[in-house]
């Protein structure tokens, strides 16, 4: 299914809470916590085999490209910090990609390495779909990741996501999980029955 892209800005999706957790539209003012997560080799290795570190201009254009498209869509990705404290837990979110020469909205998760095992990246990522299904009315949302990275896996069954089939994404081999949003809505009442 090809997806239609959204031209509005949703009112109320740039900042928002979770259960232990406030969000805000990342921005380039964010650039300090974004490298520092960027920095570390455990967390590159989500996106990497060789969990080599971002470039610091390669931060840069990713914040910049986050803002345009902010700016074209009305979404993007969001800095998560703790509640209590305020301090940097992660970044998240929807964007639109491409994949085999579709658009498709992919949820994204990263959580600083310090706070890994603790369920950080699922409720960053329940909350991106939220947004995605209510606010935005998405049909689905699209979510991939390297083979070997079987937590980021479990996160997406966890909410739903089922295995479709193998890739290539970025010049690496990711496994593709899609959620509809009839299926979230069914989960969501199943678990909340």
């Amino acid at each position: 299914m090809i997806l239609t892209r959204i031209d509005r800005v949703q009112a109320g999706i740039e900042r928002f809470t979770t259960r232990r957790m406030t969000a805000e539209r990342l921005t380039l003012t964010h650039y300090p916590e974004i490298r520092r997560l960027h920095l570390h080799p455990q967390v590159m290795k989500t996106r990497s085999p060789d969990g080599q570190i971002l470039p610091d201009n390669m931060t840069k254009d990713g914040l910049v490209q986050n803002d345009a498209h902010w700016a074209e869509h009305g979404f993007g990705y969001w800095i998560f910090r703790a509640r209590e404290g305020g301090h940097f837990l992660g970044r998240g979110g929807l964007k639109w990609c491409t994949i085999d020469d579709q658009d498709v909205v992919g949820l994204a998760y990263a959580v600083i390495f310090d706070h890994w095992n603790r369920g950080l990246a699922t409720e960053m990522a329940a909350a991106s779909l939220r947004i995605g299904f209510e606010q935005l009315a998405l049909p689905e949302v699209a979510s991939w990741t390297l083979p070997f990275n079987v937590a980021s896996q479990r996160v997406m069954e966890k909410l739903g996501f089922r295995y479709e089939t193998d890739i290539v994404f970025a010049g690496q081999p990711h496994r593709l999980y899609r959620l509809t949003a009839t299926d979230w809505q069914t989960d969501r009442g199943l678990r909340t029955a």
